[in-house]
């Protein structure tokens, strides 16, 4: 059930570990894209959603289907938070000028405050 699947197409991205993989992923996704994270906070969020699926119960496992023998086989830590590097990452541009975007909104929204405060304090002298 908790189980990761990797792989390709309908069938993975429905199975229910991967759906619950992607939410988690997308819950992290803006702190890891953001500007001031910093390239080891990154590693450290990756392996958090590794922590996060292998903590659950029952233990979610990160699995890779053998070609030859159809078993499916963990692949282990590493390769499982390469993976959820690559879910972070992924629409990373569009993800990225959005997190701008709210910068820039924020910036205004401040400014605009500082103002009408200003122009408060001066009404009242």
């Amino acid at each position: 059930v908790n189980d990761v699947l990797s792989g390709r197409g309908g069938r993975i991205n429905a199975h229910p570990g991967n759906v619950q993989f992607r939410e988690i992923v997308d819950a992290l996704k803006h702190t890891y894209l953001s500007k001031s994270t910093k390239k080891l906070e990154k590693a450290h969020i990756a392996a958090r959603v590794v922590t996060q699926i292998r903590s659950m119960n029952p233990p979610g496992r990160f699995l890779k289907e053998d070609g030859k023998t159809g078993l499916w086989m963990d692949i282990g830590d590493a390769k499982a938070r390469k993976k959820a590097g690559q879910a972070l990452r992924e629409d990373g541009p569009d993800i990225r000028q959005e997190l701008e975007t709210e910068d820039v909104d924020m910036y205004d929204a401040v400014v605009v405050a500082a103002q009408q405060q200003h122009q408060q304090q001066q009404q009242q002298q």
